[in-house]
């Protein structure tokens, strides 16, 4: 039998969550929150070089750039400090390469929507 074709074993209950499934579930819940607090949602997931917009938003006639974080349990930390210097960092540059093709003199600004576990927290203008 070629090893490249070899079918990977069934771990069952022990197989870890699936992240990326998780972290669009948490995306979803936050896209539904900002629209029940007004933001119209204008692009989820931008892929970009070098990393990914959650979602761009408007709030008014601000563009807003959300950073999405879930956390189900407190063993690394909140939500809101996972978004540590060096992501911030990224999403800056992304968000410059952004605005400079789609609304280059567009006001902008960059907010987290935190989820630990139920609870859904948005923090404005968070950095």
């Amino acid at each position: 039998m070629d090893p490249a074709c070899t079918i990977a074993p069934d771990f069952g209950a022990f197989a870890m969550p699936n992240n990326s499934s998780a972290g669009r579930g948490g995306e979803d819940r936050a896209a539904a929150y900002l629209e029940e607090h007004g933001y119209n949602i204008v692009q989820k997931n931008v892929r970009l070089p070098g990393g990914e917009i959650d979602l761009v938003c408007k709030d008014g006639e601000t563009i807003v750039f959300i950073e999405v974080k879930l956390r189900n349990t407190a063993t690394f930390g909140s939500a809101l400090q996972a978004v540590d210097r060096k992501k911030r960092a990224t999403l800056r540059r992304l968000a410059s390469d952004y605005l400079q093709f789609i609304a280059p003199t567009a006001r902008a600004r960059f907010d987290i929507v935190a989820l630990d576990g139920d609870r859904i927290v948005l923090h404005k203008n968070a950095f």
